[in-house]
């Protein structure tokens, strides 16, 4: 199956955007990962989803929680901290309504990743609950800025295993927050307002992309790409040979890859 992609310029006084997404069912028989954009004047919301395995209506849940943010953050007047938290809010109050509706979702949940970027002040805010990632890049260096909401985490933070187990734990898929579980309504997480540059680059990913790609190759990838669509098909290439050795069938996978730069100079 070939991934869903597309790929926009948004040009603004101060910086211009360019992304591209996918998603893929994988070797899973349903796609339980879900995305949004939207774009409002100098704004823009890209966000994540990933429907948690294991109960009825996972994909159920990540459809609602992204379109349930995008349709928030068009109502807000800025990309502010207030904003994130109302996106945020409103898909929790969504999914448990959803939940109430029908006994067989009642257990039904999915993780979230938020990134929000206002190109007229060059900030950028982001939250998330659970283990889809934010990766950001400057001088094709990668940071990730988001932390995952899972026992391996919390074992890698109290020195119990490294963090390079976090991909291979067999505890990696046991999430301690997700929209719509019991224990995830005060567990997000949310992210001062940070500034961008030119030359930036952002990931969103659910752990069905960066299970299968280390930190270094995203890094490389960004360095060889001449585009961000190339940058994302070379992660997507990456992910596809190194699960090969898996004998588990291939998780859906989601992401979401934004390249910043200055605006074109003018023809006048």
């Amino acid at each position: 199956m070939n991934p869903l992609s597309e790929s926009v310029a948004i040009r603004k006084p101060r910086l211009t955007l360019h992304y591209a997404a996918l998603t893929n069912v994988g070797g899973r028989a349903n796609n339980e990962d879900a995305y949004r954009i939207a774009v409002h004047d100098a704004r823009a919301c890209f966000v994540v989803s990933d429907g948690v395995g294991g109960e009825n209506g996972g994909e159920i849940a990540s459809q609602a929680v992204v379109n349930t943010v995008v349709t928030h953050f068009e109502q807000q007047q800025a990309a502010s901290d207030a904003a994130l938290r109302t996106c945020l809010d409103a898909a929790k109050a969504e999914v448990a309504r959803l939940q109430s509706t029908d006994v067989a979702l009642k257990n039904m949940s999915a993780t979230v990743t938020i990134l929000l970027l206002d190109c007229e002040r060059a900030e950028a805010q982001w939250g998330h609950l659970g283990d889809s990632r934010i990766y950001q890049f400057r001088d094709q260096k990668v940071h990730r800025v988001t932390k995952d909401h899972s026992a391996v985490q919390q074992l890698v933070e109290a020195g119990y295993c490294t963090a390079d187990q976090l991909r291979t734990h067999p505890l990696r898929c046991s999430l301690l927050g997700a929209i719509g579980a019991p224990d995830g309504e005060g567990a997000d997480a949310v992210q001062e307002a940070s500034e961008f540059a030119s030359g930036d680059a952002f990931l969103l990913c659910t752990d069905g992309l960066w299970e299968w790609v280390e930190e270094h190759q995203m890094e490389a990838a960004l360095q060889e790409a001449a585009s961000v669509e190339q940058w994302l098909d070379e992660l997507e290439k990456i992910a596809d040979k190194r699960s090969l050795s898996s004998p588990a069938p291939r998780d859906n996978y989601t992401a979401i890859a934004i390249w910043i730069e200055n605006p074109e100079p003018s023809s006048d």
